[in-house]
């Protein structure tokens, strides 16, 4: 396989907009975007809030109920009130259709949650335009996740971390970049979950190695029984082939993770 360059590997990241549900408005300007206002309460100032990023198709939000469980478990970790399940829907709802992305092909919601805060945005999907075999190239970061972190099991707005070392990955012509913990185990990279796949048998890293558990992972743990494990660096020849998942991009094979290199081939063909 020939790398291609920078600018067609990684996507671009569209501007997110937000409705009048999202916060207060602040002014009226006779034209384009209302002004709006955020609380400054501990989410964002301190990074104490939660958020889900989740794929929407056919003017439908998928998987939405493991999308509102995994809000609401982050939520309560860090000790924030949240709506019930229905009032997050009846809110998703009436902004599907304010933002007129009730018959939309293809989307993505973002809902942030605070102590003060509910925000909604949406955005385009910046892997709508790829193909089944393009595969990520992958290095290692430099941070080590922290294994002990309350933070690194939950989708909270403290991803300094993630965007720091995707973006010196990104400088690097790479995809993203894989974090290890403080053992020296594989965890998870800037922005998914990895798979990796031995005799038509998938194994990944284990929740408790320092991860955050996605919905798009647990979907595929369920369908190929998949073992949760630690792996190291240098266990990696040993695998045939390599997936990582997110709930943007479905499940995408990988090519490359720093020195290890595996076959590729759309996902569907190895045990599915």
């Amino acid at each position: 396989m020939t790398e291609s360059n920078t600018a067609d590997r990684q996507p671009e990241e569209p501007a997110e907009t937000t409705t009048e549900s999202d916060v207060t408005s602040t002014s009226e300007p006779e034209s384009g975007p209302k002004r709006r206002t955020i609380a400054l309460d501990e989410g964002y100032q301190f990074g104490l809030g939660v958020f889900e990023t989740m794929a929407l198709r056919s003017g439908r939000i998928m998987m939405l109920d493991r999308h509102l469980n995994r809000l609401r478990k982050g939520a309560e970790a860090l000790g924030i009130d949240v709506p019930s399940d229905d009032d997050l829907r009846w809110t998703l709802g009436e902004y599907l259709h304010e933002a007129d992305l009730e018959g939309a092909a293809s989307a993505v919601v973002k809902i942030i949650l605070s102590e003060a805060n509910t925000v909604i945005t949406n955005r385009e999907n910046p892997y709508d335009d790829w193909g089944p075999d393009r595969a990520l190239h992958l290095g290692w970061c430099t941070t080590r996740r922290n294994e002990r972190s309350l933070f690194t099991y939950h989708k909270t707005l403290n991803q300094g971390d993630n965007i720091l070392e995707f973006r010196k990955a990104h400088d690097l012509g790479l995809d993203g970049a894989v974090f290890l913990n403080s053992r020296g185990e594989v965890c998870e990279a800037t922005n998914a979950n990895l798979f990796f796949v031995r005799d038509n048998r998938w194994y990944t890293p284990a929740v408790e190695c320092g991860l955050l558990p996605g919905t798009v992972r647990q979907r595929v743990c369920e369908m190929h029984h998949a073992v949760e494990t630690h792996i190291r660096p240098d266990d990696l020849a040993g695998f045939d082939a390599c997936y990582a998942t997110n709930s943007l991009m479905g499940v995408r094979p990988v090519a490359v993770l720093g020195e290890a290199r595996f076959s590729v081939s759309p996902y569907g063909l190895f045990g599915r």
